[in-house]
């Protein structure tokens, strides 16, 4: 408290902020960044642990042998679908249910897609779904198994067959049980994640625009947990979990730990996003390892798509993940439906076992390996530290303007000092000669640039105004294109590039005179100080939902968002715009297709760029979707938030102002 009060000790550190900030904002940025990173190394991580007692899989003794009879439904099946390719036998599975005593109902539902299209139609849908009453408790609880239905036409690594026949054979063994204290749903959904959003709009009465869906005939108590399967009916080699949900929501982490360990105690191969855990760690080559699987989950949840029926659930507080069987060329030891049963019924267990809602263990995390985590305690300070670099240039800006503002008002008081000294001389002047010189001082007046948080405000609105245009343009879009028998992506596209073409001009509106000979010179140092605060406060918000959106973002931005200054060097001016353009939201979007498409190794660089495009256009096709559909908030975040901030930040360049280099 000493230094703040001391005069000549606040002015040292005013002094060593504003020298030293760009020093200080490559060090935070790096070492951010470096530390981020190295949380893949395992002695920076910890090992997964049980909060939750009651799931521990040593209490549960498995009961299913039933082997006959999960491959004789998977069988039957089998044959059933290749009657036809182009239907699902929803009638000989709801049949099957019947059969088994339970209570068992179709449940349906219309779509009716964004932008128009097919125009003025909706396309039906139906789920099935079957309820096992627990006989130890008055249906105030249950868990959920859910499959996709898919045609038999899909690829052979997309099929979900086997996951039905698993679910059948268990819904017959759990029948026979009488120790649940939990109601099973059995739900089967058509369109993946259209129909698993239809059946939760009708299940917690909820609606939808674009998803119509009827009332259940009938429900069961506050959903717990929901595993969804997605096993083949051939054999496969491994377990694949997916966590990644909408909008970057995770089940908490006892729930995969459950997935894990079970596994482990059935001596089933498990991987996270197809990759298995490094075999040694603690070497730089498991560290490599660890930190591509820990990228590979954050590049999943970033996108805010959820990669399965589960990522729907977590909406509704209700804990959900995918197992799916994963075929592999190297891997001689396959499982399959049988195997599949008897850790699916090990799951459930359980989960039977739960007394309350999952509250312990961890909602945010990271995962380098399906044993090891990286809670948010600890990726928030690398985080912060990264984004801090943007906090110490406001703050230094801030600093410097305030400085120039003492400086300046001493100027002045100087010269009042001195004018009142010479009053003296002028006071034998006529009445004529000052009225004059007063009118001569108006006129200055009037050709003084306007300055200050006045010329900020119209650079703020316009981005907001163009944020805007971003948001709403789509539906407008869409609609304009039907009478050119446009493709709604290829309309959305086009349409979207033309408006981001368009506000790239905008910065020449000012620092031009108006009709009445006022001009507006644009405070760049006061701008860039809101852009960057701006900027912060967003990251960090996102990052407190999606922490690998607001990484990802903040690792392409804040390096050059950072050190981005007016300059009269026109070499400088144009590498500083490139580097903006660079890190667009347009350019964005691009890098992130071609990453995509390189990760489909396409050798030639023109099918790469094709590919790139294609990928490009089904992003932006695709979050909109998601948006209308389930909720997404990717896109608002990027046109509301990403979009508008970048915009003040483009306009610094452009900026008129009598600097040195």
């Amino acid at each position: 408290m000493g230094l703040l009060t001391d005069p000549k000790q606040r002015q040292k550190i005013i002094h060593a902020i504003t020298k030293y900030n760009q020093l200080l904002c490559v060090l935070c940025y790096v070492g951010g960044f470096l530390w981020f990173l190295a949380l893949a190394y395992q002695p920076l991580n910890a090992s997964t642990y049980f909060s939750e007692n009651a799931l521990l899989p040593g209490l549960v003794d498995y009961q299913f042998y039933a082997d006959s009879d999960v491959i004789s439904y998977n069988d039957q099946l089998t044959a059933e679908m290749k009657k036809s390719d182009k239907k699902v036998p929803k009638d000989w599975i709801f049949r099957k249910f019947q059969d088994l005593g339970l209570d068992t109902y179709y449940h349906n539902f219309s779509l009716n897609y964004p932008f128009g299209m097919p125009k003025d139609k909706s396309i039906p849908g139906q789920n099935i779904y079957a309820i096992l009453r627990a006989k130890r408790a008055a249906s105030t609880e249950a868990v959920v198994m859910s499959v996709p239905l898919r045609l038999p036409s899909v690829m052979a690594d997309e099929q979900t067959s086997g996951g039905i026949a698993v679910m059948l054979a268990l819904a017959k063994h759990f029948r026979k049980q009488t120790y649940w204290a939990k109601d099973i749903l059995f739900v089967l959904t058509e369109y993946d994640e259209i129909g698993m959003q239809a059946w939760l709009d009708g299940y917690h009465q909820t609606q939808s625009e674009y998803i119509h869906s009827e009332n259940l005939p009938a429900t069961s108590g506050s959903i717990q947990a929901a595993i969804n399967l997605e096993i083949p009916s051939d054999k496969f080699h491994s377990y694949n979990l997916k966590l990644e949900g909408l909008n970057g929501q995770l089940p908490n982490l006892d729930l995969s730990n459950l997935l894990v360990r079970i596994c482990g105690k059935e001596q089933a191969k498990v991987t996270l996003n197809k990759r298995s855990d490094a075999p040694n760690p603690d070497e730089f080559e498991g560290f490599q390892h660890s930190l591509i699987t820990m990228l590979h989950m954050m590049w999943n949840q970033a996108s805010g798509t959820p990669t399965g029926n589960h990522g729907l659930f977590h909406r509704y507080h209700i804990e959900a993940l995918t197992l799916q069987g994963v075929k592999e060329t190297r891997t001689r030891r396959s499982f399959g439906v049988e195997n599949t049963a008897r850790l699916v019924e090990g799951v459930f267990r359980s989960l039977n076992n739960l007394l309350e809602r999952f509250h312990q263990s961890f909602f945010f995390y990271i995962l380098p390996s399906t044993r090891r985590y990286v809670s948010i305690g600890l990726y928030m300070p690398p985080f912060g530290v990264m984004i801090a670099a943007s906090l110490i240039k406001a703050i230094a800006l801030w600093i410097g303007a305030v400085k120039n503002d003492d400086e300046t008002l001493d100027k002045s008081t100087t010269k009042k000092k001195t004018s009142k000294e010479s009053e003296k001389e002028t006071k034998e002047k006529d009445e004529g000669d000052i009225q004059s010189e007063d009118d001569g001082d108006g006129e200055d007046d009037e050709d003084k640039p306007i300055t200050g948080i006045v010329s900020v405000v119209p650079v703020i609105f316009i981005g907001m105004l163009m944020a805007l245009l971003a948001y709403n343009g789509p539906g407008l879009l869409t609609r304009v294109s039907h009478p050119f028998r446009l493709r709604p992506e290829d309309s959305l596209m086009f349409g979207l590039l033309a408006l981001f073409t368009a506000s790239l001009a905008f910065p020449k509106m000012f620092n031009k005179k108006s009709p009445d000979q006022v001009s507006l010179e644009l405070d760049w140092q006061l701008l860039k100080c809101i852009a960057l605060i701006f900027q912060s406060l967003a990251l960090f918000a996102i990052a407190l939902m999606n922490i690998s959106l607001a990484f990802f973002i903040g690792a392409a931005m804040v390096p050059v968002t950072t050190f981005v200054v007016p300059t009269k060097s026109k070499l400088l001016r144009v590498l500083q715009l490139i580097l903006l353009l660079l890190v667009s939201p347009a350019s964005l979007v691009f890098i992130s297709s071609l990453i995509s498409a390189q990760a489909e190794n396409y050798t030639e660089y023109t099918e790469l760029l094709f590919i790139t495009w294609a990928n490009m256009k089904q992003c932006i096709f695709m979050k909109l979707l998601d948006l209308y559909l389930f909720g997404n908030w990717t896109y608002t975040v990027v046109s509301f938030v990403i979009f508008p901030c970048w915009l003040l930040f483009w306009a610094i360049p452009n900026c008129s102002t009598n600097i040195s280099n």
